[in-house]
């Protein structure tokens, strides 16, 4: 990974879901996401240091409404985000055996 990569999280998924985010524009509709949230195991910053799980308790990822029917609550899943410290998820996975 390189210092731009996003943090990289294993986890199972405690909860998955429609969620609207609205707009700070007038007259723009609200947008529909894929609200994560995880059970961490273990958290890698975008430079390879390990993260302390209990540091992001009650942290939830969003991604494409399309995530919800292709993941489900209790799979253990891979996240990356886009960025070191954002919840945006870049890629999701299942997460390889430990």
């Amino acid at each position: 990974m390189s210092s731009v990569d996003g943090m990289r999280v294993v986890g199972t998924i405690r909860s998955i879901e429609l969620h609207a985010v609205m707009s700070k524009f007038q007259g723009v509709p609200p947008r529909q996401v894929a609200k994560i949230v995880l059970d961490i195991e273990q958290a890698i910053d975008g430079d390879g240091t390990d993260i302390h799980v209990e540091n992001l308790s009650g942290l939830h990822f969003q991604g494409p409404p399309e995530l919800v029917p292709r993941f489900a609550e209790g799979e253990r899943v891979q996240i990356t985000t886009t960025t070191p410290s954002g919840m945006h998820i870049a890629s999701i996975k299942p997460a390889p055996l430990s």
